[in-house]
């Protein structure tokens, strides 16, 4: 811990990552998003990183469950006709877009299968799942309220968009008053230019650090945990 105002302030990895008082917050790991054949996959987009995404996001999700990491899974999902859409936020959908051909009438839309989760990385029974129509987790959700039920101070943050859902979200977090750390190799984009560009900001102001840094806190956090348990059965 550090001080800062007279306050008792988290600075290490081990402590922001304590498992006890952590999360994994995992965004938009849908098909739809992931591979060829929907919005996304038949618009032109790169998605030369979203195998090494889903990879490093399901590493993450394995790890977190092992080591009792509570976990929430984000997706986004449009209702039909542009019915969440307003004008405003379809023409910051169309700009992203940067005149690749994506339908923004069948973007992430409720009832189709392209919303489900990759299998690598489905939600197992008893995780949360939190719907969204914005870029960041926070934005109409009840993201932040859940998370402060159950005890949670930060978050670990893996995903995709890097530039977009991802960055909103770590931003959000921070702005809901949780500490945010980003799995800086289980995040991509679909330009490298956006994703590098992304990750230089992030870098700057916020906590980063690899799956494999986090997972080993966790896992030394969990052994820790172990031992005291053992010592305390051993000397009742």
């Amino acid at each position: 811990m550090i001080e800062i105002c007279g306050k008792q302030v988290r600075d290490t990895l081990d402590e922001l990552l304590d498992p006890a008082t952590c999360a994994l917050v995992v965004i938009d790991m849908q098909q739809g998003a992931l591979s060829a054949g929907a919005a996304i996959g038949d618009s032109g987009h790169d998605l030369s990183m979203m195998p090494g995404v889903v990879e490093r996001c399901s590493q993450s999700i394995a790890a977190a469950r092992e080591n009792a990491v509570p976990i929430f899974h984000i997706r986004v999902e449009n209702l039909p006709d542009g019915a969440s859409s307003p004008p405003a936020w379809l023409r910051a959908l169309y700009k992203t877009a940067n005149g690749r051909p994506i339908d923004l009438g069948k973007l992430s839309i409720k009832g189709d299968p392209a919303t489900e989760f990759c299998e690598p990385c489905l939600p197992a029974e008893g995780e949360t799942v939190i719907t969204k129509r914005r870029p960041s987790a926070f934005v109409g959700t009840e993201l932040a309220l859940l998370l402060r039920s159950q005890g949670i101070e930060s978050v670990a943050i893996v995903g995709i968009s890097t530039g977009g859902c991802v960055e909103a979200t770590l931003r959000d977090a921070v702005h809901n008053d949780f500490y945010a750390v980003l799995l800086e190799d289980a995040v991509g984009a679909y330009d490298t230019a956006v994703h590098d560009a992304a990750l230089t900001v992030m870098r700057a102001r916020h906590d980063v650090c690899t799956v494999d840094q986090a997972v080993s806190v966790w896992a030394q956090a969990r052994r820790a945990e172990a031992r005291l348990e053992t010592e305390s059965v051993t000397l009742g």
